[in-house]
């Protein structure tokens, strides 16, 4: 019995992406964003989120700001649309002068943060799909969020010392020349 043929591929078989009126996009967010609001869940929410993505908008904001209804965080993705000067992340506080907290709390803060790491690292390893068997890798993580156990001007001070370097959003990595463990 004979093979059926096959059909040969066009090298152009995809459609062409219809070009985005920049401006007329900015205008539909800006008025979707006049609709939302913080308390209430609908289908509004989905529309921007859609319309924030073929606008080219940072994707790990966008999500952050969908999922808690963060209208601040909305509001500066589309500011920084406009204009990509404009910062989206808000810096990370300075440790105030007047916190002063314990040695023994930063010790024992540190000692926290360094088992919190080696234990992410192990589930990560650990995983079915990442078999230590079959590939050998290990677990490539950079930064975590810090055990809640201790208050933020914790974290805040050891970044301030070098202790630790803040990367954004509440994650804190140990700086590249103190990795010792």
């Amino acid at each position: 019995m004979a093979k059926p043929k096959r059909k040969k591929r066009k090298p152009s078989g995809a459609p062409a992406t219809p070009a985005v009126d920049r401006d007329a996009l900015l205008a539909e967010l800006a008025a979707t964003r006049e609709g939302l609001s913080a308390e209430r869940m609908g289908p509004e929410w989905g529309v921007m989120q859609r319309s924030l993505a073929k606008a080219g908008a940072d994707s790990t904001f966008v999500a952050r700001a969908i999922a808690t209804r963060d209208l601040d965080l909305l509001d500066r993705i589309i500011a920084n649309l406009h204009d990509p000067t404009v910062d989206i992340a808000p810096p990370e506080p300075e440790p105030e002068p007047g916190v002063d907290i314990p040695e023994e709390v930063l010790r024992e803060a540190m000692r926290a943060y360094r088992k919190r790491v080696r234990v992410t690292k192990l589930d990560q390893e650990s995983q079915l799909a990442r078999s230590p068997l079959s590939s050998g890798k290990d677990a490539d993580i950079d930064a975590i969020v810090p055990p809640n156990q201790f208050p933020p001007e914790v974290w805040r001070t050891l970044a301030h010392r070098g202790e630790l370097e803040a990367t954004g959003d509440g994650f804190y990595r140990i700086p590249i020349q103190r990795r010792d463990f």
